[in-house]
């Protein structure tokens, strides 16, 4: 069974989205279980209805059944590393890699520098700040509004 969501826990109060934006889905793809529960509390303040994955593989197995409106990736994951995972959503579903947002903590590392450039994808830099990580989940969805349409539940997919 994949992680469908947020651990049990407190969430934090969001605050407003810096864009007016509405909220959306968002899948969390890191291999450290802290950093997906730190995202998640962020995140389901401000109403965002939010999936995990632990890798790289999980991610492309939820996003073979669901859509997501903003896939937030770790680059240095075991498996299958979130430049590898953005290799794949491009490959198989273009119209979704707009949506990807890169989390590191290595930010000086040339080629982070390249994949960002080449790509045009955001990068949020650990350790984060809530404000940081909401501002660049609006500023992406609100990006795509246009290219965003509600996606109903695929059949036999996982909560």
């Amino acid at each position: 069974m994949l992680p469908a969501g947020c651990s049990e826990g407190p969430v934090l109060q969001g605050v407003p989205l810096p864009v007016a934006v509405a909220a959306g889905r968002v899948l969390i793809v890191d291999d450290e279980a802290e950093v997906r529960d730190t995202l998640c509390e962020i995140l389901e303040g401000d109403g965002h209805r939010i999936a995990t994955a632990a890798s790289g593989r999980e991610a492309l197995e939820r996003m073979s059944t669901e859509a997501y409106d903003v896939i937030l990736t770790d680059l240095r994951m075991p498996d299958l590393d979130g430049r590898a995972l953005y290799r794949e959503i491009e490959r198989r579903w273009p119209e979704r890699a707009a949506g990807v947002v890169f989390i590191t903590g290595d930010t000086l590392a040339p080629a982070l520098r390249e994949l960002a450039g080449e790509s045009g994808r955001r990068v949020i830099e650990k350790p984060f700040l809530p404000a940081e990580v909401r501002r660049v989940i609006a500023e992406v969805m609100a990006s795509r509004k246009d290219a965003l349409k509600p996606f109903p539940p695929t059949q036999g997919s996982a909560r």
